[in-house]
Order: structure tokens, then sequence, then C-alpha cells
């Protein structure tokens, strides 16, 4: 008997693994974890105003996160950086 995976259609929408990351910002910035993964679900801490880039020069001008979770396709955790306050929390949900 195959897995669940093996009669998923289409396969590119059921997941094989996922998992968790708490990124706590030190000196205001943060970096997702090096974690391969199809898509992850990102979301700051209640009330916290953290911004999102694709580098750490990038986050400090980037977007301000929503205060409810986005999903954002993409190939590894560690390409996410964050910018706040020292201290704020966000949070990843990724799945491979």
């Amino acid at each position: 008997m195959g897995n669940y995976r093996d009669n998923a259609t289409p396969s590119d929408v059921v997941s094989g693994a996922f998992g968790v990351e708490v990124v706590a910002l030190a000196d205001s910035v943060g970096q997702g974890a090096d974690q391969q993964c199809r898509e992850v679900t990102i979301w700051p801490e209640a009330s916290k105003s953290i911004k999102l880039g694709s580098s750490a020069v990038t986050a400090a001008a980037g977007v301000i996160l929503p205060a409810g979770a986005i999903t954002i396709p993409i190939s590894n955790t560690n390409l996410l950086f964050f910018n706040g306050t020292t201290g704020d929390d966000v949070y990843i949900i990724w799945r491979s």
C-alpha cells in the first residue's frame, strides 16, 4: 500500500512533511533557519510591527507583515529576513 502522497492529485498540493520555526529578532534582525520547503506561512507576534525582505538590507526597508498570516511559495526558510524590535518573534510554518 502506498502512502497518501503516491495517490495525491495534484501532488504539488499535498505536503510530505511540515514543521515550525520561531525567529526571535536579535539586534533588530532575524532570518529563517536552513529548512528546505515548498511554501511557508508566516505571521508576526501579536501587535508587533515586523518587516519582511529577501535580505537583511531589504528587510530594513521592506513591507510590514500584516496582522494575519501570509503564505509564500519559497524553497528554503533561510531566504526570509525580518526587521523589527529586538526580542519580537516571527512564526513560520513550512511544508515540503
